[in-house]
């Protein structure tokens, strides 16, 4: 198999890397590909070709062992390459980002050059996305393409979005768009350590945690406005402490840790201190990776109460799960799939209002993150089914240790390895559907995206033809003696043959004139260059004075 992406599946700022899920997921799905997986060859298409070195060079040092498989180059070249080394698929790790445009971009290719185009979901509640979504459904999807939903509330959630947007175009306008790529369920994948977590009572001592603490962890992004509002979380934390017996109880800490801005923590610090929680609430921000595994081996059980719609998996619930966490989790989005409610910890019922205006109305016109914070506040959870079972994993520790045997094991089913098998059976499925249909499809005109040639030809005084005569330029006896050297920017110079330019160059000046569908056959016949690689070679040499073209 011959894979491809458009996508470098890492951001170019290292603290969010590792601090938010879309990152965390996607530099991990790339790693697990590049160990596990077994394509042929793996083509990466970078923005330029200053990101192409760079990125190289990153692969190169981590994955030494695949160097010989793995391709990186610019963008531009994606067409010819393409043509000259047809993928079996183009995946990225965002559904959104490229999607719609490869799609269109795939179908006007030659009718028997197919193949699928797939990629992820992750957030899917902003109006931005849903735009997406429509312009998804314009390209013209094909049923060998796919979005890989990391939940089953994302398969919903796009099945029922791509029904309504179909629908309302039906309604408005009597368009029947496509249907949808197909929706298919992979999730996320957790990868083996590569070292253990320490010994709890190791971790305890450097945290400053007695032994016969409970510590409940709370672990993931400090903001109500895109992770969780933690205030009814701690208002029911305060009501759970007052119900266990005074003096009897166990003694109890929460901690809450994640990474957050500086206006977030001291919000979340504020609220502890309001609820007189100081005693039994620590909250650090920003923690280490060794912190973050000490606090996972130094905790009894997990809790986290997501309300926020941006929310599709929950990477950090299966790190608790594999050090061992019971969890205590909203019932909410992808934390269904991941929580098994009475076998490795409980989920605690949510409850959305029965009305979500003003906010639908203004949700094109809100800020994303405070459309979100308001979308939130209308999501509860069930608190008195969250002090119940914070008591019942508190007072019974066996209860902790059965749950803990079965988070393990269920965490296995996660592992990185059956997640690319899943991936290599789905993209395989898709490139026999795509190679039965290829040959039956027509060459699709564009709708999302724009024609220059069909936009803006009033804008320059003359469009050439392929009749319009090409003389000899002021720069053209200099540039064929080689004395005169245009500048080539690096990002037009991988294009460009110089081989091809002094044939055309030559043929001009040999004959005092040419045109451009002589030149244009030149360069096809004598150097297997397509139309549009020919036409790249002869505007350069107009644009750099060597050849002048005039229309008769």
């Amino acid at each position: 198999m011959h894979w491809a992406t458009l996508d470098p599946f890492l951001i170019d700022d290292p603290f969010w890397q590792q601090k938010m899920g879309m990152p965390v997921a996607n530099e991990q799905f790339l790693h697990a590909l590049l160990e596990h997986g077994d394509c042929a060859s793996y083509r990466f298409f970078a923005t330029d070709g200053a990101a192409a070195h760079r990125f190289a060079g990153l692969l190169q040092e981590r994955f030494p062992g695949i160097a010989d498989r793995v391709q990186v180059q610019p963008q531009a070249t994606l067409s010819a390459t393409v043509e000259a080394f047809p993928p079996d698929v183009i995946h990225n790790g965002d559904f959104t980002y490229y999607m719609p445009h490869l799609i269109e971009w795939r179908n006007r290719l030659s009718p028997s050059l197919r193949f699928p185009v797939t990629g992820v979901t992750h957030s899917l509640d902003t109006v931005g996305l849903y735009t997406k979504f429509i312009l998804l459904l314009l390209a013209g999807p094909q049923p060998y393409d796919a979005i890989v939903c990391t939940s089953r509330c994302a398969v919903e959630m796009l099945r029922r979005s791509f029904d309504e947007i179909r629908e309302s175009f039906r309604d408005r306008f009597g368009a029947v768009l496509p249907a949808p790529p197909r929706l298919v369920h992979i999730p996320l994948g957790l990868p083996a350590r590569r070292r253990p977590l320490p010994p709890r009572t190791q971790a305890r001592k450097r945290l400053g945690i007695p032994e016969d603490h409970v510590v409940l962890l709370s672990l993931g992004r400090l903001s109500p406005r895109s992770k969780m509002d933690l205030s009814p979380f701690l208002e029911s934390f305060k009501v759970f402490l007052g119900s266990l017996e005074p003096g009897g109880g166990a003694m109890v800490t929460l901690v809450i840790a994640g990474g957050g801005r500086k206006e977030s923590v001291r919000l979340v610090s504020e609220m502890v201190k309001a609820l007189g929680l100081a005693g039994r609430v620590r909250v650090r921000a920003n923690v280490s990776v060794e912190e973050k595994e000490d606090w996972l081996a130094a905790s009894d059980l997990f809790c986290s109460l997501v309300d926020n719609y941006q929310e599709t998996f929950g990477l950090s619930l299966l790190e608790a799960m594999e050090a061992g966490l019971p969890v205590i989790a909203s019932d909410f989005n992808g934390y269904r799939d991941l929580v098994v409610d009475g076998e490795t910890g409980f989920l605690v019922p949510t409850y959305a209002s029965a009305g979500q205006e003003p906010w639908d109305a203004l949700a094109g016109i809100l800020e994303p993150s405070v459309l979100r914070y308001y979308r939130a506040q209308k999501v509860a959870f069930d608190m008195d089914a969250l002090v119940k079972s914070l008591t019942l994993l508190v007072l019974k520790p066996r209860l902790r240790r059965f749950f803990s045997e079965n988070a393990r094991r269920r965490v296995e089913k996660f592992r990185w390895p059956r997640v690319i098998q899943a991936y290599r059976q789905l993209w395989k499925d898709l490139g026999s559907s795509a190679r039965s249909e290829s040959c039956h499809e027509p060459v699709a005109r564009p709708v999302i995206t724009p024609s220059v040639s069909k936009i803006f030809p009033h804008y320059p005084s003359v469009i050439l033809a392929e009749a319009s005569s090409v003389f000899p330029g002021p720069q053209g006896k200099d540039f064929a003696r080689g004395v005169f050297r245009p500048i080539r920017y690096e990002e037009t110079a991988l294009l460009l043959r110089q081989e091809v330019l002094e044939a055309m160059v030559h043929r001009v000046s040999a004959r005092g004139a040419s045109n451009v569908v002589d030149l244009l056959y030149l360069a096809g016949n004598e150097y297997d260059l397509d139309r549009d690689a020919s036409l790249l070679h002869l505007d350069w040499l107009i644009k750099h004075g060597v050849l002048v073209a005039k229309n008769r």
